[in-house]
Parts: C-alpha cells; structure tokens; sequence
C-alpha cells in the first residue's frame, strides 16, 4: 500500500519540487523516499504511537494533540533524511516538507480514510503485522513495564 502511495506521490509532487524548489531529478526522487522511509520509521518502530492516534492523524477528522505529535515527529525525522541523506540545505528540505508532507497525508488519510482494516494492512507492511490486537497489545504492555 505504501508504496504504491509513494508512486503516486512521486508522479505528483516531482515535478514540482523540480519546478518550484530547483531540485535535479534524483534530489526529486530521493526527497519522496526519504518522506517514506520517515513514515516507516515513525510509525514501524511504535514507541509511543498509540493507535487511536494513527487512526485519527490518517482520516477526515480534525487531528488530536496525539496524531499532531505523530506528525511532527515524521516531519523531524523527514528533515533529518532530507538534509543527511538527500544532500538538501535547510531551506530546500523546507521547501521540500511543506510540499510533501501535506499530500502524503492526504493520499494516506483518501486510502485509510479512518478504517482499522486499512490500517491493519498499512500497519502489517511497516512490520507491526497485520494483527491490531497484538499490536495493541504490545503498545498496552510497554504501559506496565
């Protein structure tokens, strides 16, 4: 699913960071990437990020202060790869965010749309498994360690 939401972002947004930022192709196609791998890492390493949180940050719905926190750490450790990884300077990994970060929002909140089972399968792809209860679980038993 991600990925093929990264495709989507990558024909939509490229050209514009080309156009409107100056980025070269692979700058381009690296900034994608690196707005990808930041949702893995956020979201695949679950320290922290509770589910209502994930469920709320990727619907219609208004964002809690929880999915807020969720954004803000994808969007530090987009900056992070975008400056480290991508080569880019401080303004252009801006420029680069305020573009990306908002559409990749919206085409992951259009395909999850705030339903567990497309959360399940986002979830499994990131390497919690597709199992919402075990990763409930897992999330509820750090609570009490």
């Amino acid at each position: 699913m991600l990925d093929q939401l990264l495709s989507t972002l990558q024909g939509q947004v490229a050209p514009q960071l080309v156009q409107q930022l100056g980025l070269n192709e692979d700058q381009a196609k690296g900034s994608v990437a690196a707005a990808g791998d930041s949702v893995k890492q956020v979201l695949g390493g679950g320290d922290g990020v509770g589910l209502d949180d994930v469920m709320n940050l990727f619907s219609n719905a208004p964002n809690s202060a929880g999915a807020n926190g969720i954004l803000d750490n994808i969007g530090k450790v987009f900056n992070q790869k975008l400056t480290g990884e991508v080569g880019l300077n401080g303004q252009q990994a801006g420029g680069v965010m305020a573009l990306v970060l908002p559409l990749l929002t919206q085409l992951l909140s259009d395909k999850i749309g705030g339903n567990a089972g497309n959360l399940q399968g986002l979830l499994g792809e990131l390497g919690k498994g597709g199992d919402l209860a075990g990763m409930a679980k897992g999330l509820l038993g750090g609570l009490f360690k």
